[in-house]
C-alpha cells in the first residue's frame, strides 16, 4: 500500500484526482517475505486494525463522558443541596417553620401598605405532591406563597436604570448578567420590570432549558426592566437566600417540571404561570440556605479544577 501510494505521489498524472497506469507502477520493487510470514503479517495487521478501532470506539466514548461529567456533576449537586443532603444540619438553627410565619407576617404588612395586592389563597400542600422527604427542620412551601411574581416598577422619567435583553443573561449554573444604561421613560411601557436583587427566569424555550436566571445585580440607580420573555421573582422577606432560590430554578427538577407545563406553539412554547405560582419549594432556616450556597459555589469551582 505504501509504495502504490508513493508511486501515486511521484508519478500520477493529473491535477485535482491523480491516476496510475501499469507502467508506472511495474517498474517498482516490491519486497516479498515467505510465505508463512506473510500470513504472520496480515494476521498481525489485522490484530492491530482490530485494536486501533477498539480504541477509536472507546477514545469517543471517553469523550461523551468528559462532555456529560459536569452536566450530571451539576444536576447531583444541586439535587443533593435541595434534598439537605449536602450540608449537614445545626440544631441551633431556627426551624423553617418560624421562618415561614415571618414571611407571612411580612407579606400581611405588605398588603396592608399597598405594596402588593391581596392574592388568592393557595391550596394546602398535599402528600401527594411532595417530591422527596427533606429534613425535620425544613418546610414545603409554594413559590406564590414567599414571592411576589412579576412586580411593577414606579419611578421619575429621566432617571438611568438598567436594561437587560435576553442576550445578556448567561446560560447555565452561573449567575452572570450585565445591563445596558437607558432612561425609565423608554423601557418602562412594554418591558418587564425589575430592580436590585429580584431574581429573573427566562420563561420561553430554549432559553428556560438552557437556565437563563440570574439575581439581578448592579444596576443604575438598582432599577431596571428587560425582554418580556422572564419571570421576576421578588421575595417577601430578607429571611430567603435569593441564590438559593435561584439554584432551584436552575436545577433539573425544576426545568424538567417546566417543560411540561409547556403552551403555545413549537419555538414559542413558554412555562405556564400556573406552574410557577404553585411549584414545591424545600426551604431550609435560613442559616442553612446560606451554608448551602456556598457549599453549591465551592463544589462547582472544584468542578471547574477537575474539568482543567
Amino acid at each position: 500500500m505504501q509504495i502504490v501510494l508513493e508511486a501515486l505521489i511521484e508519478t500520477g498524472v493529473g491535477t485535482s484526482i491523480k491516476q496510475l497506469t501499469v507502467p508506472m507502477i511495474s517498474p517498482k520493487l516490491i519486497p516479498i517475505p515467505p510465505r508463512e510470514e506473510q500470513n504472520r503479517i496480515v494476521m498481525k495487521v489485522k490484530k492491530l486494525l482490530g485494536k486501533i478501532k477498539e480504541y477509536d470506539i472507546k477514545y469517543s466514548d471517553i469523550n461523551y463522558l468528559n462532555e456529560l461529567f459536569p452536566i450530571n456533576l451539576e444536576r447531583s449537586i444541586l439535587q443533593y443541596a435541595l434534598q439537605g443532603k449536602l450540608v449537614k444540619q445545626d440544631l441551633n438553627d431556627e426551624p423553617a417553620l418560624h421562618l415561614k410565619e415571618k414571611i407571612q407576617l411580612e407579606k400581611e404588612q405588605l398588603i396592608k401598605d399597598k405594596v402588593i395586592k391581596k392574592d388568592i389563597p393557595f391550596l394546602p400542600i398535599s402528600e401527594e405532591e411532595i417530591p422527596f422527604d427533606i429534613p425535620s427542620t425544613w418546610e414545603w412551601v409554594r413559590l406564590g406563597e414567599i414571592c411576589s411574581i412579576n412586580p411593577r416598577n414606579s419611578y421619575d422619567d429621566e432617571m438611568d436604570v438598567g436594561f437587560i435583553p435576553m442576550k445578556l443573561i448567561e446560560d447555565g449554573i452561573v449567575n452572570k448578567h450585565t445591563n445596558e444604561i437607558r432612561k425609565w421613560k423608554e423601557i418602562k411601557k412594554g418591558y418587564t420590570h425589575f430592580q436590585e436583587e429580584d431574581i429573573v427566569v427566562a420563561k420561553i424555550t430554549p432559553c428556560f432549558e438552557n437556565q437563563k436566571s440570574a439575581v439581578i445585580k448592579n444596576l443604575p440607580n438598582g432599577i431596571g426592566a428587560g425582554t418580556t420573555e422572564l419571570f421576576v421573582f421578588r421575595p417577601y422577606s430578607r429571611g430567603i437566600e435569593r441564590e438559593y432560590l435561584l439554584y432551584i430554578f436552575k436545577s433539573s427538577d425544576f426545568i424538567n417540571g417546566g417543560k411540561k407545563s409547556f403552551t403555545g406553539t413549537a419555538g414559542q412554547q413558554r412555562v405556564s404561570k400556573n406552574y410557577i405560582e404553585n411549584y414545591l419549594i424545600p426551604l431550609p432556616p435560613h442559616k442553612e440556605q446560606t451554608r448551602i450556597v456556598q457549599a453549591i459555589k465551592d463544589m462547582m469551582g472544584l468542578k471547574e479544577r477537575l474539568q482543567s
